[in-house]
Parts: structure tokens; C-alpha cells; sequence
């Protein structure tokens, strides 16, 4: 899936702010789709490997011609992570995107320049789910206490939904059914199919609830932590 350490010596954090230094709160490359697919599966994500799906956006996890996941959103400390690069495989297999954190300050003053933590996030389709993993390693010479968030909604939107159409009447979404480690989405259509997003978190966040799972973690000098998600799909027929 790649190397996370593979930038690293890219990564090593300012000691001191030049004088003439220009906060980092975003990145300047070209935003453009990235496509994944596996048997009856795709997905659309962004170069962070984010999908955020707005009026009439394409981005988003599709099983069986609907849209599973709608929204998936990593942030760091409350704030969208800064993209360093990101690779697509020639067969569609494999997502990575390289990204670090932004400056953050706190006042005036910065408490943590960009490139002291990077984050490498890999994710693919396999088997009706989508596998991520994703590893933080801290550059810097002091421990940092971090705030992952991980954002999600699924819309159970069809494909001609997606691309415009606007239908007089749709299906009805359940309610969420969320546990420690995992939350389960749930929609049943006009044909009465329940079509279900589950999404299991490896470890158990410190919050999460039926859009957002919050992670709270320290790492040491050098330390590396990962996290892992899977997030399968599934069509159940009505029960006669």
C-alpha cells in the first residue's frame, strides 16, 4: 500500500519560524476525482481520499448502483489536513494520499508548524467494502496530542439521483444503530430492499455517534499509530 515513512525526511518541522513565515492552512493542488472499483463496487474520492458530496457531486462509495457513503471526511485537530501527494494504481486497486498537518497556532503564537505530523491514508474496494488504514507518525521532538475526526453520512442516493434527478417521492432512512467500535446506516427503498452502511472503527473511537467518530491520541517523539476502518455494504430483500 506504500511507505509512510517515505517522506519523511521532507517532514522535520521548522525549529524556528522565519522571520517573513506565511501560514499554511491550505493546499494548492488541482482537486480532480480519484476512482476506485471492485466487482459490483466504485468510488469517487477526492486527493485527500476524502468523498464530500454536495448538489449533484459524484463523490461517494457505490454498491450496486447506490450510493453507500456520501460523505467521508478525515481532520486533524478540527482542520482538513494539508496534501503532500497522491497515487491512484494503473488497475483502480489501491487509493494513497500523503498529507500533513497545518499550521496550528494558538493565539498568536504557533504551536505547531505544518509537516509535523504526517498522516499516509490508504484505502480499496474489495468483496461489497471499502478497507482503509490510515498511520500518523510524529516528526517532532516532543509529544503532540492529536484530534482525528472522522466524518460520514450515507444518502443511499441511486445513480440517477446522483446525476440530477429528482424523484417525487423516495424511501425512508432508519435510525442509526451505533456501538462502541461501529455504526450501522440504514435506508429501505420504494422496492423495499434494506440496503445497510456499516462502519467498524479499529481501536474503538473515544466518541462517535451517527456521523462522527472522534479519536483523541498521543503520540511520543517519532511514535506511530494507526487506525483502521472497514466499511461494507450490503442489500437485504424484504422479508415475506
Amino acid at each position: 500500500m506504500g511507505n509512510d515513512d517515505s517522506t519523511a525526511a521532507e517532514l522535520l518541522p521548522f525549529d524556528t519560524p522565519p522571520e517573513f513565515y506565511i501560514p499554511a492552512t491550505s493546499s494548492l493542488q488541482e482537486r480532480r476525482p480519484r476512482t476506485l472499483k471492485h466487482g459490483n463496487s466504485f468510488a469517487l474520492f477526492d486527493h485527500y481520499g476524502d468523498c464530500i458530496a454536495g448538489e449533484r457531486s459524484p463523490e461517494g462509495v457505490f454498491h450496486n448502483d447506490t450510493r453507500h457513503l456520501s460523505t467521508l471526511e478525515l481532520l486533524i485537530n478540527g482542520r482538513r489536513p494539508l496534501l503532500l501527494s497522491s497515487t491512484v494504481e494503473d488497475d483502480n486497486a489501491v487509493l494513497t494520499s500523503d498529507l500533513t498537518n497545518p499550521d496550528f497556532y494558538v493565539g498568536d503564537r504557533l504551536d505547531m508548524p505544518r509537516d509535523t505530523i504526517h498522516l499516509f491514508r490508504a484505502k480499496f474496494l474489495w468483496m461489497g467494502a471499502c478497507y482503509e488504514r490510515v498511520a500518523l507518525r510524529n516528526f517532532d521532538d516532543r509529544p503532540r496530542n492529536l484530534e482525528i475526526t472522522i466524518r460520514f453520512k450515507a444518502d443511499f442516493a441511486d445513480l440517477f439521483e446522483v446525476r440530477g434527478q429528482r424523484r417525487p417521492k423516495r424511501g425512508r432512512m432508519l435510525p442509526a444503530v451505533v456501538s462502541p467500535d461501529r455504526v450501522v446506516l440504514g435506508y429501505v427503498g420504494l422496492d423495499d430492499l434494506k440496503r445497510t452502511t456499516s462502519i467498524h472503527f479499529d481501536p474503538s473511537p473515544c466518541q462517535i455517534d451517527e456521523t462522527t467518530a472522534t479519536f483523541r491520541l498521543e503520540l511520543a517523539p517519532k511514535d506511530r499509530k494507526v487506525l483502521l476502518m472497514i466499511m461494507s455494504f450490503g442489500d437485504e430483500p424484504p422479508k415475506r
